[in-house]
């Protein structure tokens, strides 16, 4: 089974799920933002946590949350620290002297660990409102 016909059927198991057209957009909107969080490693724990806490549809959840695997990382944290460098430095004219680098920790590297994380969550969150309406309507017009 080819990655389209994969993602084809996790979508009609979900929609086959009786969870409502909101629940399903929900679901894939936290998914987007734990898929942008700049916590490597922690996704998993991010999203089955997500999904107790908040009954969502998991299909949905993991589907979205995949969408940071190990092929697409670099180009995802690059474009989060990218944001937040932007954003930390230059947006908000923050000091670079009271920022936690990667040479301050391991010696090399001139990384701003503030600029990942900010970046990374700001991002998340602005995907999740963008994508919520969308995947709602997808969910509305596929669900007839």
């Amino acid at each position: 089974m080819g990655f389209v016909e994969k993602v084809k059927s996790i979508f009609r198991k979900a929609i086959k799920s009786n969870s409502s057209p909101t629940k399903l957009a929900f679901s894939f909107s936290i998914g987007l933002f734990i898929a942008f969080t700049p916590l490597p490693g922690a996704h998993t724990l991010l999203m089955l946590s997500a999904n107790w806490l908040f009954g969502l549809n998991f299909p949905m959840l993991f589907l979205a949350t995949s969408c940071n695997n190990p092929w697409t990382m670099i180009p995802f944290y690059a474009f989060d620290y990218s944001f937040g460098y932007w954003f930390v430095h230059s947006f908000l004219g923050w000091s670079p002297s009271w920022v936690i680098s990667l040479e301050k920790i391991f010696g090399s590297g001139k990384i701003c660990l503030w600029s990942f994380f900010v970046g990374g969550h700001i991002l998340g969150i602005i995907v999740a409102f963008i994508s919520y309406p969308i995947m709602l309507r997808v969910f509305h017009r596929v669900g007839r």
